[in-house]
């Protein structure tokens, strides 16, 4: 099907393939070499050369395989992110690890796509990328990332509110309708400290009852 460049961009989309396996590098520049709105401007599968061709070349986007060889190419996206700011670095991946995923996603890349995405998906998400999408392989994918989000976020807003693991477990029991009584029986205190150490808490939250207590932490993700 033939793409229409008003559709896309007024001029190609200049990408960068960093990938060791030479047939696959070859045959994804001669694919998107075909689309009206991608221009391949160079390829390589060592990391060194990624870097020289990126600072050099300017691309808009560097589609770069995780793994080359003996070089990492998480520390290659570090690099290329602090150094080129306009361009979107987007790494490529035939491997399915939760780990590589996150770490990709906090420094900072635009994209984690997989290897066995077919070129039309291939071309969709790097368009995607160009307009300022941030993509992520797959619903799966996509999980895993706001499951980590959601887990800094409480991290955060705990270190934030100065609130500590036994404090957090005493508003969520709150929040499940529990009596001083009661929350004082399950941590192991008495109705005088449990009453105490909600004050405490009404202070940290800057909140003044039991209800805004319960309603603010969940706000804030912390139960």
């Amino acid at each position: 099907m033939e793409i229409q460049m008003s559709e896309h961009l007024d001029k190609p989309i200049r990408i960068l393939i960093v990938d060791d396996h030479v047939i696959l590098r070859q045959g994804i520049c001669l694919m998107l070499n075909e689309e009206d709105d991608f221009e391949v401007v160079g390829n390589t599968g060592n990391g060194k050369a990624a870097i020289m061709l990126a600072l050099e070349l300017q691309p808009d986007i560097v589609l770069l395989d995780i793994f080359l060889g003996t070089s990492n190419g998480l520390d290659i996206a570090k690099q290329l992110l602090r150094s080129l700011s306009d361009t979107r670095i987007v790494l490529f991946s035939g491997f399915e690890d939760e780990n590589l995923l996150i770490d990709a996603v906090r420094i900072g890349v635009h994209g984690f796509l997989k290897k066995t995405l077919s070129i039309d998906d291939l071309a969709s998400a790097l368009r995607a990328i160009q307009r300022g999408e941030r993509i992520v392989g797959d619903t799966g994918a996509i999980t895993q990332v706001l499951e980590e989000f959601q887990r800094l976020t409480k991290a955060n807003n705990r270190l934030l509110f100065k609130l500590n693991t036994a404090e957090i477990e005493l508003v969520r029991l709150a929040s499940e309708g529990c009596t001083n009584r009661e929350i004082g029986t399950q941590l192991y205190w008495s109705e005088v400290q449990a009453k105490r150490k909600m004050q405490d808490i009404y202070k940290k939250l800057e909140v003044t009852d039991r209800a805004q207590a319960v309603a603010e932490a969940m706000r804030h993700g912390l139960i």
